[in-house]
């Protein structure tokens, strides 16, 4: 729901996606009304209240198909329901929790059972957050008591030990750290300090023109307003976010016989804010809420997330169990995940003891053909989209968001408003640039960074190739489990690469082995020789001594041969078809690896290019009924706003007929694949 400012309305888009199917998209023609002071009008009364929301919601009659069409379509099994709200802080205050089944029916959507409602929250410049490994459960407990909360108008004493007592009870399978003093730089402090999974925070707030205000401490002890804003900064800065924030209202200064909350919701209006900072998942309380229905509702969450990372579900399982409570509707989810999961196990996703046996068998009769990917060298060139969401901001592309984080669209874009054959060059001068200023911000007194006291002759010109070199030199040095260093342990005949460097060819050096290199000759310039000008017709055979490395989509010593663009891929798939009957004999030893040997994919993203033009690529190489036959390993890297595991296991396995997934980030598959397989590095 996007907020039209000069209509006052909401434009409405609809997605429906499931794990066999393509997402279904569809704009509505016509905007829906939200009229936020007919709700307020009726706060008091859920029912009418929900009633009023519902009719304005699916005033649309298409709306209510595809929420009809999305229950069918998922049958006994869960459907996720994500509103995504981009508007004014006002309609984030509207109680959505409170939307009604539409038709007779007339339930709450919240409490359905096999419906998991949130509010699912992303921008065009929020950064992008990875999926958390799952790591040890650490909470950090904050609960901020100031003593002269007196001064503070209808604001009551908050009863510190009595608020922890219920935060550790609810965390009874958490190693808990309790903040002894609230300030927002201890906050932070402790918060950089640990990888805390949760932040679990206690506090007086308000809203003042509908910024959230927190009540914290000042070192004294004493309180010390803070604007949302600013904590929501800060915590954008960290580099180690938790994985789940929790904000509980405190009790109001009138308990009675049933003591609530009276900050009508104020800690609810930081839930965006800290969604926005990086937090993935933040739950809080809409209105004002009775203690016992939150002290129950927060218990329940945490029994279900410490064994589930499908935060959605926890919610659900949450909101059930204070079902017949008058606010059981005050409890919200914001969330920044696509699938629900917080965070995932970095392991394959089936049969994980066989496939580790298998691969360490293969891998000792040298069956495997190892597809490198870019993944391998994230730590000294970025990721792809890193480097993607830097040139639409050096260039000010007009681009939409989703896309800026995509290399080929916005190479495509520099290719069409430039000249076509400077994109290279732009890329080379880009990773130079970007090179200097790691060395130059690089922390001196630290030896343990590999950018530190470089050679001067390598930091003067234009190439980036030498600097790569000695970075990744160092880094392999340092570290057993450097993945090119892993990569060079493999021991296979025909390593597959993406990459751009000539890192894995170093590692193979260092390792003993004296590789031979080429590109695939994609373009038209190209010739089917390797680096040093040797034809591919007078290549020996493969071997581990001697292994190939191929290079498909070029290298930064050829600019020219590098694939950047999305013209640059369709040719390359172009000529990968047409040219695959007219290679030199010698290079069928790439067609049988490609073909016919299981294939070990490390260092990818599913939506990446790269991976998705290869994948193609290798299904079109050798035919269909040959890729029938392997068995193929995939890591892939995490993303928690793009792709489902499921869905990906199901695409992967529409072309290829055993396929096991590893999610994980690349340094931690080979660190893995290193220890299973028992790798000598």
């Amino acid at each position: 729901m996007v907020w039209d400012n000069d209509q006052e309305n909401f434009e409405v888009n609809l997605r429906m996606s499931g794990p066999e199917s393509l997402d279904q998209m569809e704009f509505l023609r016509h905007a829906i009304t939200i009229d936020a002071d007919a709700l307020r009008a009726a706060h008091a009364d859920e029912d009418e209240y929900g009633a009023r929301l519902t009719g304005m919601i699916f005033s649309q009659p298409k709306i209510e198909k595809y929420y009809r069409d999305a229950i069918r379509a998922a049958g006994t099994e869960s459907v996720h329901f994500r509103i995504h709200l981009n508007g004014p802080a006002r309609f984030h205050q509207v109680r959505w929790e409170s939307l009604r089944a539409p038709g007779k029916d007339g339930r709450p959507i919240a409490t359905s059972g096999n419906v998991l409602l949130s509010r699912y929250l992303s921008g065009e410049n929020w950064p992008l957050i990875p999926s958390k490994p799952f790591r040890e459960r650490r909470a950090l407990i904050v609960v901020a008591a100031p003593a002269d909360v007196e001064q503070y108008k209808d604001l009551a004493p908050v009863d510190r030990a009595a608020e922890v007592a219920r935060a550790t009870s609810s965390l009874a399978d958490y190693r808990s750290d309790v903040l002894g003093h609230a300030t927002l730089d201890e906050i932070i402090r402790r918060m950089e300090k640990t990888p805390y999974e949760v932040l679990y925070l206690v506090a007086h707030g308000w809203l003042t023109e509908d910024v959230p205000r927190l009540l914290l401490e000042n070192a004294d002890g004493n309180g010390d307003v803070v604007d949302a804003r600013r904590l929501a900064e800060r915590v954008h800065a960290m580099a180690h976010k938790p994985t789940l924030a929790m904000l509980v209202s405190c009790q109001s200064a009138d308990p009675g016989e049933n003591p609530a909350s009276a900050d009508s919701g104020a800690l609810a209006g930081l839930g965006p804010r800290l969604s926005e900072a990086g937090i993935p998942a933040v739950v809080a309380m809409q209105g004002n809420i009775a203690m016992a229905t939150a002290e129950k509702f927060v218990k329940q969450f945490f029994d279900v997330f410490k064994n589930d990372a499908a935060v959605d579900v926890a919610m659900a399982k949450a909101r059930a169990a204070v079902r017949t409570q008058p606010d059981w509707w005050a409890p919200v989810l914001f969330s920044r995940l696509r699938s629900g999961r917080a965070y995932h196990k970095p392991e394959f996703t089936t049969l994980a003891g066989e496939t580790w046996d298998d691969l360490k068998l293969l891998l000792e009769r040298h069956r495997v053909t190892p597809v490198l990917g870019p993944g391998l060298a994230d730590g000294i060139l970025g990721t792809r989209a890193e480097i993607a969401r830097r040139w639409a901001l050096r260039w000010q592309m007009p681009i939409a968001w989703h896309g800026r984080s995509n290399l080929a669209q916005v190479a495509q874009f520099l290719r069409v408003t430039k000249k076509s054959g400077m994109v290279p060059h732009y890329l080379t001068e880009f990773l130079m640039t970007d090179l200097l200023e790691r060395v130059e911000t690089a922390g001196h007194d630290n030896r343990d960074d590999p950018f530190v006291n470089l050679p001067s002759r390598l930091l003067t010109g234009s190439d980036p190739v030498p600097i790569i070199q000695e970075v990744g030199k160092r880094m392999r040095s340092r570290d057993a489990a450097d993945p090119y260093r892993v990569a060079a342990a493999l021991k296979s005949r025909i390593f597959v690469t993406t990459g751009w460097t000539g890192l894995l060819q170093d590692a193979l050096q260092e390792a003993g082995f004296r590789p031979r290199t080429m590109c695939y000759p994609w373009y038209p310039e190209s010739r089917s020789r390797d680096i040093e000008g040797v034809p591919l017709e007078a290549w020996p055979p493969p071997t581990v001594e001697e292994p190939w490395v191929c290079h498909l989509f070029g290298r930064l010593a050829e600019p020219e041969s590098l694939v950047l663009t999305e013209d640059d891929y369709f040719a390359w798939l172009s000529a990968w078809i047409g040219k695959r009957n007219q290679l030199p004999e010698t290079l069928s030893e790439l067609s049988t690896a490609l073909s016919v040997r299981p294939l070990l994919f490390v260092g990818y993203q599913l939506r990446d290019w790269d991976f998705q033009v290869l994948f193609q690529g290798i299904q079109n190489f050798g035919g269909q009924g040959m890729l029938n036959n392997l068995n193929v390993g995939v890591q892939l890297m995490p993303e928690v706003d793009v792709i489902e595991p499921e869905a990906a296991q199901r695409y992967l396995e529409s072309a290829l007929k055993d396929v096991r997934i590893f999610w994980s980030d690349t340094k931690t598959f080979m660190k893995t694949l290193r220890e299973k397989a028992e790798l000598e590095t």
